[in-house]
């Protein structure tokens, strides 16, 4: 009975301190996950404390001793391969962590309008602080809105991609600002998928200086056209009427000299309105567009 009772006790004792050491992977797991290094170090230090008391307070067996060192030795292990794991998880966290640094500031930065919209419901999910300043209205404002009130002239149920089926790619659109005036810009809409969700990312960036370039460039065109043409048609009728004067022998030499006289004070009209237009590109006046003074002097 007393073997009996010794064997048992003794089968308690192992029984409790395995159950004991099984306590030990909470501390062991959030050291090395949060410490890594210096987590690894602390549960050397608590796998030779452990052998230690075993050693000196239970003087164990061969087996309990084989037991207990491969016990510790888990341990360690166990502790290496979470203080791997989260250095690799935060190697990755910190490679998204620079990609979204990297995108928010091309997101923000861009000299190109950007709107972010669910395909489903065409309502905007996000823009960038250049659209916002294209359209004149705030990101709280934006968010939620149908694109077809804020950005979009076109009528619901009317979309160019989803409903007519077109394809937008650098053409040439109107953008609806905050006063509802259209604002000409150059958009390209390329859908995307993101986690399953489908999106249509609309890109544009104004044209406005280029409309009002163009716009000036063809008023000056017509005014120079018609500084031009009326004295050249003038001095063309003259022309024809002196031909036929002389053709049919109604005037003198006399008469004709002082015709053909006329004609070159018309035509010196028409050089020195070519030679203002001249003077007026080579100083660069502000009423020459680009384009036209460009073309001018080629």
């Amino acid at each position: 009975p007393r073997s009996t009772l010794s064997s048992s006790s003794a089968a308690s004792d192992v029984y409790k301190r395995q159950v004991y050491t099984h306590f030990f992977y909470i501390p062991i797991i959030l050291a090395a996950y949060w410490y890594r290094k210096r987590g690894v170090f602390y549960v050397v230090c608590l796998s030779a404390f452990y052998l230690a008391a075993v050693f000196l307070l239970l003087q164990p067996d061969l087996s309990e001793t084989v037991a207990s060192v491969t016990r510790a030795a888990v341990f360690i292990g166990i502790s290496i391969f979470i203080a791997y794991l989260s250095l690799i998880i935060q190697r990755e966290n910190a490679e998204i962590q620079r990609s979204e640094t990297k995108f928010r500031a091309i997101w923000e930065h861009v000299e190109a309008g950007i709107v972010l919209v669910d395909r489903k419901n065409h309502r905007i999910v996000d823009a960038n602080p250049m659209a916002l300043r294209l359209t004149g209205y705030s990101r709280e404002e934006m968010i939620g809105h149908l694109c077809h009130t804020f950005i979009c002239p076109a009528e619901e149920g009317k979309c160019p991609i989803d409903d007519l089926g077109q394809s937008v790619e650098h053409a040439e659109r109107d953008l609806l600002n905050r006063e509802g005036e259209k604002i000409p810009i150059l958009k390209t809409v390329t859908p995307m998928t993101i986690n399953g969700d489908e999106y249509l990312v609309e890109n544009f960036v104004s044209i406005s200086a280029v409309k009002d370039a163009e716009n000036a460039l063809i008023a000056y065109i017509r005014e120079a056209a018609l500084r031009i043409k009326n004295p050249i048609e003038l001095v063309k009728q003259n022309i024809a009427d002196i031909q036929n004067q002389v053709s049919e022998g109604e005037t003198g030499n006399v008469h004709i000299i002082m015709e053909l006289a006329v004609q070159e004070k018309h035509i010196e009209e028409i050089l020195a309105t070519i030679r203002d237009l001249n003077v007026a590109v080579s100083e660069k006046r502000k009423e020459i567009p680009d384009a036209m003074r460009e073309f001018l002097e080629q």
